[in-house]
């Protein structure tokens, strides 16, 4: 969702604060608005409507107008974290096609993908900045940013009941080129075990070193 977004597409605003922000005559009807930029539409006299040009360069907030407030920083930390989170929660599971992980970290990669949708849901905090809650009748409606970042929050929050839920066990080629072997519950299987002589038992003998060995054949031929 955040690489669909262009920065300034979150929300579509409008209210009074079209006519602050822009300083234009006529007054578009709306502007599209989102964490660092806005996008303001153009009259077009042929066919008599507002048309947004997405070719174009984002326009930064004016600060002598704009505040950004503790909602707006808290917001663009919360995204932040958000896409770190679920941008390191997609590529483990894109390496774990290639890579076999133990159980325990495959249960961390869900807390991962889970706390990445609760950090995008709290990042819609932005809906209570000055910007949209001016009170002389400005709002701020969802748009495509806003918009995709709904979308992210369910498919991570879904992937992560379905990480905590299966765990899928490698299978004897991927546990081969990993250099494991595994059991049927994913958990890592060593060599045979050596026999260890048993204390009390009059008979044990510890195997011989491999370079007594190893002598032993030298001297032998």
């Amino acid at each position: 969702a955040s690489l669909a977004q262009d920065g300034c597409d979150y929300v579509r605003l409008t209210g009074p604060i079209v006519s602050s922000l822009t300083g234009e005559d006529p007054t578009p009807p709306y502007l599209e608005a989102g964490f660092n930029a806005y996008r303001s539409p153009s009259y077009s006299p042929e066919t008599d409507t507002w048309v947004v040009q997405y070719t174009g360069f984002c326009t930064e907030y004016d600060a002598g107008v704009v505040e950004i407030d503790i909602y707006w920083t808290m917001a663009k930390m919360f995204a932040f974290i958000s896409l770190v989170l679920g941008g390191g929660g997609a590529l483990f599971l894109w390496f774990s096609s290639c890579f076999v992980f133990g159980p325990g970290t495959w249960r961390w990669a869900g807390y991962e993908v889970l706390a990445a949708s609760i950090f995008q849901c709290l990042a819609f905090v932005w809906f209570g900045t000055g910007l949209c809650r001016a009170g002389d009748g400005s709002k701020c409606r969802l748009f495509f940013g806003s918009k995709s970042d709904i979308v992210a929050t369910v498919f991570w929050f879904v992937s992560a009941l379905f990480i905590f839920a299966k765990y899928p066990p490698p299978d004897a080629e991927s546990a081969a080129r990993a250099g494991n072997l595994v059991d049927q519950h994913g958990l890592a299987i060593g060599s045979p075990a050596m026999e260890i002589p048993v204390v009390g038992d009059i008979d044990a003998k510890m195997p011989a070193p491999l370079g007594d060995g190893l002598h032993t054949e030298l001297e032998m031929t």
